[in-house]
């Protein structure tokens, strides 16, 4: 009787200790890859205006700078492509600019208006961001506030 008992717990202790297993398919889903980033030497935007993600949204008078990159980087958390895939809009609106940083190394930045995602392609790697204070951060009127803004 001792003995089914102990192997009873012993299975059970198993099958929960493979459930909770930090390596399971759905868990790797949700680990952000990192990219080490530095102290930043200059930002380069080749297009300010921004573009749309193949839906016919007016993205004219969203334009991107040096600063908002600079604070996009500043305050985005890395995130996993999963959660990217989650939240993205198919009408939001992207501009992109080429990060080089003071140890040499170059990124792509690509910063989405109206979510606060963004991303850095490095080395042909990308990295997902997200920016909570970063919505709408190509209008005219972002506050560059690092808090999160109050939405209506």
């Amino acid at each position: 009787m001792v003995n089914r008992y102990s192997a009873a717990a012993i299975l059970t202790g198993a099958s929960i200790a493979s459930f909770a297993s930090s390596t399971s398919d759905f868990d790797k889903t949700l680990q952000p890859k990192k990219y080490r980033l530095g102290p930043i030497q200059s930002v380069v935007v080749q297009g300010r205006t921004a573009k749309s993600f193949g839906a016919e949204a007016d993205c004219g008078h969203l334009a991107i700078d040096e600063k908002r990159v600079r604070f996009f980087l500043a305050n985005a958390q890395f995130r996993s492509k999963y959660q990217y895939s989650q939240e993205l809009q198919t009408g939001d609106c992207n501009a992109q600019a080429r990060v080089t940083f003071q140890d040499g190394r170059t990124a792509k930045v690509s910063i989405d208006n109206w979510t606060g995602w963004g991303a850095i392609t490095a080395r042909e790697t990308t990295y997902f961001m997200r920016c909570e204070a970063c919505t709408d951060i190509l209008e005219a009127s972002f506050p560059f506030d690092a808090r999160k803004p109050i939405r209506p």
